[in-house]
């Protein structure tokens, strides 16, 4: 059998054969054929009797084909005689032959039963009987297809089920997600072109693709715009006609207001239990990605409440302890006298150190809290780092310009982190006598830290992975997704770069 759009099971090619058997015998024809139309439109020999089995699945001969394609135009049977002309032919047929056209319930012409003869002129009595043979032929043909449509739903709902029911929460990303709705699509429709746009009525862009053309943007189906838009409001999947081409859409939604819409392109065939099991794989997808919504909700309720309870710990603890031990050593600064000199110098260092340890706690507490960060904040932190940094006789130049709103702790972190680095490092090694202090927002989104000096700068590959300062400030900048560069080279001085996101996310 080369039926492309009917595959028989052994026992309904059994029943096809028998009425071929019957056929040949009624018209006491030598041969006969069964001629189906494929999805291309082109006509091919999906069965036969007393014909070369080779030839099954071929496209028919000129002569017979043309005869086909009048039964399939004219909806009824032609018959043809020995030496009758072809239709629309010069040529004379050499045998009697008859072509029966074969409907579907509801009267379509899905094929034409061909019988030939040795007989000088076909026994036309027999016509009567011989369609109703073309009839139950077009009987089997539509079981066919009803059987193989229940077969293909069952295998669709176990891969539907199978994707969506594997585990809980259903994906581990959204990507996931949008593979398995893909899929389920893919088996349901057979469509091997599939893409998922999320859906915006100034800017629609594509998030994921199977088998996608990549010139096919949202600005080549602009088109569909207002189409798509009114598919939200039905929530349901449609057929839309794109380059003549079927186009199915199937939207979706996540908490009202992200919205996606499927696109997919298949033959427009499908019936309303398949656009049933589509609005179905629609809910499971909406569904599955609200629950990575929540899951990471509840990732990010988890991680406050771990960070509010160490926040706790910390000032019920060490935060204390470094205030008790500050208040101890201001009475014993006291108690120290002028003439013990070495050691109320160490007992400066110690309080200095310990004053450092209290703000550094603080810091590490108000990150654990979340705690917001006015920019007036961050611009005075600025200035005192600047001013306790850098030895007296450097000219600064400082070039703030900070954006209105609050910062998040992590971002103001960051900042003070990287500027007391760089000026720690100016102070050190370079022997500068300028410093240019840059701070600015670019485009509302970053906010860029630029550290640059005149002295004797150096050669990057000679500090290498040593630098443990520049390593951490790298590793604190990757966690937030920001960029740390330093260029230098020895004579020129040292620039010291760092993108700062103004939003607060972390990596992994």
């Amino acid at each position: 059998m080369g039926i492309s759009e009917y595959v028989l099971s052994e026992e309904e090619q059994k029943v096809l054969d028998h009425i071929l058997d019957l056929a040949l015998e009624v018209a006491r024809a030598e041969s006969g054929s069964l001629i189906l139309r494929d999805k291309k439109g082109e006509l091919y020999l999906a069965a036969g009797r007393g014909i070369r089995r080779e030839y099954l699945g071929e496209r028919v001969g000129n002569e017979e084909g043309s005869v086909s394609a009048l039964v399939f135009e004219r909806r009824e049977p032609i018959v043809i005689d020995a030496g009758s002309l072809y239709p629309d032919r010069r040529q004379t047929r050499k045998h009697a032959s008859a072509s029966l056209p074969v409907f579907d319930s509801a009267r379509n012409v899905i094929g034409v039963l061909n019988l030939n003869t040795l007989l000088p002129s076909f026994p036309r009595e027999e016509l009567p009987r011989l369609s109703a043979l073309a009839e139950g032929i077009g009987l089997l043909l539509v079981e066919n297809l009803l059987r193989r449509q229940h077969e293909r739903r069952i295998l669709a709902l176990s891969e539907i089920i199978s994707l969506f029911a594997r585990r809980v929460p259903c994906a581990s990303s959204e990507a996931e997600a949008f593979a398995k709705l893909s899929d389920a699509v893919r088996v349901l429709t057979g469509a091997s072109q599939v893409a998922i746009f999320r859906f915006s009525p100034r800017r629609s862009w594509r998030v994921f693709t199977l088998g996608w053309p990549k010139e096919l943007t949202w600005r080549a189906l602009s088109p569909l715009q207002e189409r798509v838009a009114f598919l939200f409001e039905e929530r349901t999947p449609r057929f839309l006609e794109f380059q003549g081409r079927s186009l199915l859409a199937l939207p979706f939604a996540v908490e009202k207001a992200r919205h996606y819409v499927l696109f997919a392109f298949c033959d427009n065939t499908l019936d309303v239990l398949d656009f049933l099991l589509l609005s179905v794989v629609s809910a499971l997808a909406e569904s599955c990605l609200e629950n990575l919504r929540l899951l990471e909700e509840t990732k990010k309720l988890t991680r406050e409440a771990e960070r509010n309870r160490l926040a706790r710990e910390l000032h019920d603890g060490l935060a204390q302890i470094l205030a008790s031990e500050q208040i101890y050593l201001h009475f014993l600064s006291r108690e120290v006298g002028e003439d013990w000199q070495p050691a109320r110098g160490l007992l400066e260092k110690i309080q200095n150190l310990n004053t450092i340890a209290i703000e550094e706690s603080r810091f590490i507490l108000s990150e654990l809290r979340g705690k917001p960060v006015s920019s007036l904040e961050l611009q005075r932190k600025v200035e005192e780092v600047i001013g306790s940094f850098l030895p007296p006789g450097i000219v600064v130049k400082k070039e703030l310009t900070l954006p209105s709103g609050p910062l998040a702790f992590r971002v103001y972190r960051t900042v003070v982190a990287v500027l007391q680095e760089a000026l720690s490092n100016v102070a050190k090694h370079a022997r500068a006598k300028k410093v240019r202090v840059v701070l600015e927002t670019l485009s509302g989104a970053k906010l860029r830290l630029l550290v640059e000096d005149d002295g004797v700068g150096f050669t990057p590959q000679e500090v290498g992975e040593g630098h443990f300062g520049l390593m951490n400030l790298r590793l604190r900048l990757r966690t937030i997704r920001g960029r740390l560069r330093v260029s230098s080279s020895p004579g020129k001085g040292t620039k010291v770069e760092a993108l700062i996101p103004l939003k607060e996310v972390e990596r992994g």
